[in-house]
Parts: C-alpha cells; sequence; structure tokens
C-alpha cells in the first residue's frame, strides 16, 4: 500500500538550504532501513538535475558499473567509472551549473571496498572547485558514525551536514490514518513509526491486521526481524534469545544472562552492538547510575515477545499458540509502548503551554522496587511534574488512588525544595474533568495532530 509523503519537513528544509549553496558540498544521510531515507532524496530530488544511484550489497565492480549506466544516462553518452575522483572530474568538466549527486546506500561500498572513503576524501580535495551537492547515504548506522565522526577516518570533517532519519513520531500517524486514537496506539506500538511497516495498515480492524502481518509466514513482518538481523550479525540465536529476555521484562544483565544461560561478562558485548544498531538501548534513572537495558524499537519489542518464540511453528503453519499468547497478553503488552507515547504527549504538551510549568529536562525515576514512569523538572525554577502511565479505562475513583500512591513515590524521590505536581496519563478517565492533572487518548487527539487524515 503506498502512502503520501509525510513529516519530512526539516529535512527537507535543511536539504533545500543546502542545495541553494555554491560549490562542492557533502552531506550524509543515514539511518535504520526502512526508515524512508531512499523516500526523502527522492522527495527532495524531484525536478533537480540529478544522478541519482542506489548501491547493491555486491563487489565493487558491480556497483560501479551500476555508477557507470547512471552517469550515462545523465551526460547523454556512455561512460565508464572506475573510481570517484575521476567522477567528480568528469562532472566538473560538464557544467558550471549546479548537480545533484546522490549515492544511497554508500555503506554497501565501504563495508565491500576500505578504501572507498580515501577515494571520496581525494575526490574532495581535488574538485573543490565542483558546483554539486553531493549526498551520501547508508543504512549501517554504527559504520557510517564510526567512519564519519571518528578522527582518524580519512572522511573526518569532509561532511558539511549530517542528517540522521528517524521513524516516524506517533503524532505523525493522525496524518497517516483515519482510525482511532486507541488504534494508532496498536499500530504504532507493533511498527514503531517505520514508514514501510505503516504501509502494511490501513487502520481498519487493526488487531486482524497485525495477526495477518505477524503470524503468517508468508507475511513480510513476520520475516524482517531476522533478515535485518541476518544481515548484521553473527550468532543469530544469541542476539534472538537476548532480546526475547529483555521483550519479556528481563532488563538487567544478570537477568539477561540467567535467561539465556550465559555468564554477565558474556552478555554486555551482545548489548553493546545490540545498541550500535539503535535495536537496545541502556536507560538509567533520573539522579542514578544504574541502568537498564530495553528495546530501543517497537517493531522488535513486538516481534521479540509475540513472534521469535514461536517462529518455528509459525513457520511450519502452526500459528494457534502464538495467536492465543497474542489475544491473551497484547493489551498488557502495550503498556510499554504507550509509555513512550505518553512522553512524546508531555513534551508536545510543555510546547503548548498545557502544563504547570515549562519543563526542561524529563525522565523516568526508579529506586528499590518503585517507580515512576516520567519525572518531569524545570531545575532553575525548582519544580518537579510526577506523572503515572497506565493502559487503563479508569473512573475518576480509580484515578484518585493512583494519584495518592504517586505522591508517596513521590516523597521518596527527595527534590524537597521543590514545587511538586502531579498527573496521570490513562487510555481513558472517567470524569477527568474533576481531577486536576488527568489525561487520556482524547487529548491526544486535541494536542498531538497537526493535521487529521481525511475521511477518503
Amino acid at each position: 500500500m503506498f502512502r503520501e509523503f509525510v513529516n519530512r519537513q526539516e529535512e527537507l528544509k535543511t536539504l533545500e538550504e543546502l542545495w541553494s549553496g555554491e560549490g562542492l558540498t557533502l552531506v550524509l544521510v543515514y539511518g535504520r532501513r526502512r526508515v524512508g531515507k531512499t523516500r526523502l532524496l527522492e522527495e527532495f530530488s524531484r525536478g533537480k538535475k540529478r544522478i541519482f544511484v542506489i548501491f547493491e550489497d555486491k563487489p565493487r565492480e558491480y556497483n560501479f558499473r551500476l555508477l557507470s549506466k547512471r552517469v550515462s544516462d545523465f551526460v547523454g553518452f556512455n561512460v565508464e567509472v572506475h573510481d570517484l575522483p575521476s567522477l567528480f572530474a568528469l562532472l566538473k568538466g560538464l557544467s558550471s551549473e549546479r548537480i545533484l549527486l546522490i549515492l544511497d546506500e554508500f555503506s554497501y561500498l565501504i563495508k565491500k571496498d576500505g578504501g572507498i572513503l580515501s577515494e571520496l576524501s581525494r575526490a574532495i580535495e581535488e574538485n573543490r572547485d565542483l558546483n554539486a551537492l553531493v549526498i551520501v547515504s547508508g543504512s549501517y548506522v554504527s559504520l557510517l558514525e564510526r567512519e564519519f565522526f571518528s578522527y582518524s577516518s580519512p572522511i573526518y570533517g569532509r561532511s558539511d551536514a549530517n542528517i540522521k532519519v528517524q521513524p516516524l513520531q506517533f503524532k505523525n500517524l493522525f496524518e497517516w490514518f483515519d482510525a482511532s486514537t486507541e488504534d494508532l496506539v496498536k499500530i504504532y506500538s507493533v511498527t514503531g513509526g517505520t514508514p514501510k511497516y505503516l504501509e502494511f495498515f490501513s487502520g481498519r480492524n487493526v488487531e486482524e491486521e497485525i495477526r495477518a502481518n505477524f503470524f503468517n509466514s508468508s507475511a513480510f513482518l513476520f520475516r524482517e526481524a531476522r533478515a535485518l538481523l541476518s544481515e548484521e550479525l553473527r550468532e543469530l540465536s544469541t542476539y534472538l534469545a537476548i532480546l526475547e529476555a529483555i521483550a519479556r521484562g528481563n532488563t538487567k544483565v544478570t537477568q539477561i544472562a540467567n535467561f539465556c544461560y550465559m555468564k554477565e561478562n558474556q552478555v554486555v558485548p551482545y548489548l553493546r552492538v545490540l545498541g550500535e544498531l539503535g535495536i537496545v538501548r541502556k536507560v538509567t534513572p533520573l539522579f542514578g547510575k544504574k541502568g537498564i537495558y530495553e528495546i530501543a524499537d517497537n517493531y522488535f519489542l513486538f516481534w521479540s515477545r509475540f513472534v521469535n518464540p514461536y517462529y518455528e511453528e509459525i513457520e511450519g503453519n502452526f500459528v494457534e499458540a502464538a495467536i492465543e499468547d497474542f489475544d491473551r497478553n497484547f493489551n498488557t503488552f502495550l503498556g510499554k509502548p504507550f509509555e513512550g507515547i505518553a512522553r512524546e504527549f508531555m513534551i508536545e504538551a510543555n510546547r503548548k503551554n498545557v502544563l504547570p510549568f515549562r519543563f526542561t529536562k524529563i525522565g523516568r525515576w526508579w529506586h528499590r522496587g518503585e517507580e515512576i514512569d516520567l519525572v518531569a523538572l524545570n531545575e532553575n525554577s525548582k519544580k518537579a511534574l510526577f506523572v503515572e502511565v497506565k493502559w487503563s479505562d479508569l473512573t475518576s475513583r480509580e484515578a484518585e488512588k493512583v494519584l495518592k500512591r504517586l505522591e508517596k513515590k513521590g516523597e521518596l524521590v527527595g527534590l524537597e525544595d521543590y514545587e511538586k505536581h502531579f498527573g496521570i496519563i490513562a487510555k481513558r478517565i472517567e470524569e477527568k474533568e474533576n481531577l486536576d492533572l488527568a489525561f487520556d487518548l482524547r487529548d491526544f487527539e486535541r494536542i498531538l495532530p497537526g493535521e487529521r487524515k481525511e475521511k477518503v
């Protein structure tokens, strides 16, 4: 299902500003696979004088044949490109008019030929008077960050701008779908805002769409996680076990190691690699040092919890156990992604001055078994807002009880000289107007969306 281009205004604005300049400009555009980098570049380059090549995970010779074909189409005669300095020299001799050169999935070239970065650096050095915007794009995030941002890299300091393309935020789904906010939460909780994954959903009968997309051996989203991990990692089974451990609530190194029958010092390097890939992150509490690990991407979180444990069964078309687990536990699972969505809501509410004060820091707090989902602070004015997040339908009385428990937990945080406020965010709260700081999905509809998707 093809969808309209949604929410890349800041990236487009940056690229247009760079295009409006003169001389040789190098830009790095990078981000995880499926996040929409190529679509962004297609949108930006439309109507411009461009050479657009998408490299493949194949030898250098193959990719330079691809590049030669695109350059030949551009110049109108056959050209064989063997290296980047000669390409830049050729383009410089063609015209003084600004040229757009897009080298998409350039990280494949880096993987196959470590010398390509020195070659790119030399091409820039020898052709500084080339009037072109050169965009290097790729999906191997850790590789590109290491090569472009490391002082020892030959390309260090050469890029004029670095654009990391992130998944869409929850609020962007209001532009994408004509669906209830509750259904948008469900979609976001299994896709993480990755545009490619969103395309498999219509927003109608969402839970049935989830079953069809994840518990069907021929479905793209069923196989995607393993395919991505297989491209990046060896010892796939170990990484899958670690992800399942975290998805099932084992967030400390000791817990993860026990779940995987490993030693703690064996687990840490795997967690570091998953962190470099942007799949796992380490989270530390406000005012604390000891962190926990969690899956940063909702798609991998859902897949690791509900699909991977039953992968062979689903592949063999024996899906009953997986679907039974999903039907029984999906609503509980939504609590974790909803915390992330609530954080986004808080940040937007802060921008729109909906809260008692403007906060400058937001995070989580936990200590000795007690936890507060969101703590927002303004350390200058010494004000604090503690928020409990519940993926539940609550009566006004139930919400009041939650807030009273929250006040007791708030005392454990310290901050004695702070002005304290207490709030709750839930799926739905009856008579919430009787409470001071109570928000539910109706407030999300009011505060988050830019423009809602019109019914077709």
